[in-house]
């Protein structure tokens, strides 16, 4: 495996975040951002809409695996190498239970967690971003 495709939601302000996060961080695995909504991402993965990426992140190797939720998180952590130790531990049994919720939780208050850290409203940051910084639609 040389690279994840992560799927991620360019409407939402605190994905966008964690997204530059994840691309600054030195990786074993190149990680590559491609917004779920992007006409490419459906093609380039059919059927991808059928893991609801608007609920949850999906992971993809450029092997054919995937992973959705708590596991794609856990992914994109292996692919870093300051926290594949941390990837290792969340995928335990006794702490993945845990995991689970806290990406449930996030997940499922993602909009409500971007107004109350972040000042721009989720569509103000899709439009920046679609414009200033994804010119050709791949971020």
């Amino acid at each position: 495996m040389k690279k994840l495709t992560v799927l991620y939601d360019v409407h939402c302000q605190m994905c966008c975040n964690i997204r530059t996060w994840f691309a600054s961080q030195p990786a074993f695995v190149e990680l590559e951002f491609l917004a779920f909504q992007l006409k490419e991402a459906h093609e380039r993965f059919p059927g991808i809409g059928e893991l609801s990426p608007e609920r949850q992140l999906i992971v993809i190797a450029d092997t054919g695996e995937v992973w959705s939720g708590v596991d794609a998180w856990i992914m994109c952590l292996w692919a870093l190498r300051k926290y594949r130790n941390w990837s290792q531990r969340l995928a335990l049994p006794a702490l993945k239970p845990f995991a689970r919720r806290v990406c449930e939780l996030v997940s499922n208050n993602r909009y409500n967690i971007s107004k109350w850290f972040f000042k721009t409203k989720p569509e103000q940051l899709a439009q920046m971003l679609t414009k200033n910084v994804c010119s050709t639609d791949r971020c």
